[in-house]
C-alpha cells in the first residue's frame, strides 16, 4: 500500500496512469474511492493521484486541532514525496478548501483548479444549516445516520449507495468536526479570489442550493474562472453525473495545453 509520512501521521494515496499529474481531493466523509468514475478514465492521458484526507479511508486522523492550511500542507508533503513539480488539482466539497489553500500557498505548483461544489468561509442560510446539521449528527449517536446521509447524497443508484455508506462509516467523527470548524474559520470568497491566479473550472449542480452563492461569487471574482452548471444534479456532480462531469473536465484540461 503506497503511503507517505507527514506530521506524525501515515497518509494513503494511489497513483494510476502516466502523463501530467492530476490530483483528486475528496470531500468530508468520503475517501479516494469516490473517484472510481474518474480515475480509470483520466489515467489514459494523465497521472491520476487520489489520496485520503486525514481521518478518512486509509489515512490516520489528526492528533490535535487542524485548519485548512494543515490539510494543504499534507498535500504539499504528497507533492514532495512523489517529486511533483506542478499539477492540476480537482477538489470536491470540503476538498475544494484544500485545493484553494494549496493554490494560495504554492501557486507555482498549480497549473489549474477544478472545484466541484466549491465554497469558502461558511455563510448563508443553506450552508449554515447544512453545517449545523452535520455537526449535530456527528456530536450525537447518529454517526451511522451521517454516513447514510453522505451515501444518499453522493450515490446515483442503490449499488453506489451501499458502496458510499461503507466508505463513510470508516470516516473519523473527530476529523469531520475539525473539517466543519475549519470551514467556518476559513477565508471569504473575496479573500480567496484575490490570491488565486491560475485557471479555474467551477462545477456546480443546479440543485446545490448550499453552495450556489459561492458559485456566483467565485465566477465573478476569480480572474480566470469558468462556471459550468450541471442541470438536475445536487452537490455531488462527479458521482451523480459522471459522464457530464468527465466531459467538462476533459475539455477544460485540453484547453490548458499541459506539458
Amino acid at each position: 500500500m503506497p503511503r507517505f509520512e507527514h506530521d506524525g501521521l501515515s497518509h494513503y494515496y494511489t497513483v494510476t496512469g502516466m502523463g501530467f499529474p492530476l490530483i483528486l481531493i475528496h470531500g468530508m466523509g468520503l475517501s479516494h474511492q469516490m473517484w472510481i468514475g474518474q480515475t480509470p478514465v483520466f489515467a489514459r492521458h494523465y497521472t491520476v493521484i487520489a489520496y485520503d484526507v486525514r481521518g478518512h479511508g486509509g489515512t490516520a486522523p489528526s492528533k490535535d486541532s487542524a485548519t485548512v492550511r494543515t490539510y494543504s500542507e499534507d498535500l504539499h508533503a504528497l507533492f514532495e514525496t512523489l517529486g511533483i513539480e506542478k499539477a492540476v488539482l480537482v477538489g470536491y466539497s470540503s476538498g475544494t478548501l484544500i485545493a484553494e489553500q494549496f493554490a494560495i500557498d504554492h501557486p507555482e505548483k498549480v497549473a489549474g483548479l477544478c472545484l466541484i461544489g466549491s465554497f469558502a468561509k461558511v455563510k448563508g442560510v443553506y450552508m449554515s444549516l447544512k453545517t449545523m446539521f452535520s455537526r449535530w449528527l456527528l456530536l450525537t449517536n447518529f454517526h451511522k445516520l451521517a454516513a447514510y446521509a453522505t451515501a444518499v447524497s453522493n450515490a446515483e443508484n442503490l449499488v453506489q449507495r451501499g458502496f458510499f455508506y461503507r466508505v463513510a462509516k470508516r470516516a473519523s467523527i473527530e476529523e469531520g468536526l475539525r473539517i466543519l470548524h475549519a470551514g467556518e474559520d476559513y477565508l471569504t470568497t473575496r479573500q480567496v479570489s484575490s490570491r488565486i491566479h491560475c485557471p479555474v473550472l467551477l462545477v456546480h449542480g443546479s440543485k446545490d442550493h448550499a453552495t450556489a452563492i459561492y458559485a456566483r461569487e467565485f465566477s465573478q471574482l476569480l480572474p480566470h474562472a469558468r462556471l459550468a452548471v450541471v442541470e438536475g444534479v445536487n452537490h455531488a456532480v462527479a458521482t451523480r453525473a459522471q459522464k457530464t462531469f468527465n466531459r467538462l473536465l476533459s475539455e477544460w484540461l485540453e484547453e490548458l495545453k499541459l506539458s
